[in-house]
């Protein structure tokens, strides 16, 4: 009943022990890229090298009698989801929630070479790590527009029953932001 503490599956072990795995080696065998992409970042542009953004996460309140009482419904946990920094230090202080465009100006030309081959996306394997994220499932959304499509497409939020991944069904067939 309600407020019961969801009972972790040997499934749910063993999907957690292949992520933890996958990561680990995944870091260990991309250290020498990732210290070169570092560098390159620190070298051609200002700021931070990782950049820090908040998404939206798994949802466990509707399924396993979770945490109902959150002041602010985002649809899932929030969590801070990290990337190797490909766009220029934003002037203003209040960050907005906006998708990239395709030829996006804020992107640096290392910025665009990151994301061609999506190693701007590394870092990640450090959320799964954390336990923030699996190795494959829905791609998390910032707060703002997750709440936007929430309303806009019906049966979004299921999407958060699972844990989101560094890579999902639209990047496994070449559909990113397609629609």
């Amino acid at each position: 009943p309600g407020g019961a503490a969801r009972s972790e599956t040997s499934g749910d072990r063993a999907r957690r022990a292949l992520n933890v795995a996958v990561a680990a080696i995944g870091l260990v065998a991309a250290a020498p890229v990732m210290a070169i992409i570092a560098l390159a970042i620190k070298l051609t542009s200002k700021g931070p090298i990782i950049y820090r953004q908040t998404r939206v996460g798994v949802d466990r309140r509707k399924m396993y009698g979770g945490n109902h009482r959150r002041v602010q419904d985002f649809g899932g946990l929030p969590f801070t989801m990290f990337k190797f920094r490909t766009m220029a230090v934003a002037q203003s202080r209040k960050p907005s929630e906006v998708w990239a465009a395709p030829d996006d100006p804020r992107v640096t030309a290392l910025g665009r070479v990151l994301r061609k081959y999506r190693l701007d996306e590394i870092p990640q394997l450090y959320n799964v790590l954390l336990g923030d994220m699996n190795v494959v499932g829905p791609r998390p959304e910032q707060p703002t527009i997750f709440a936007e499509l929430r309303e806009q497409i019906p049966g979004y939020g299921a999407r958060q029953r699972v844990r989101p991944g560094i890579t999902g069904w639209a990047q496994i067939h070449g559909r990113n932001l397609a629609s």
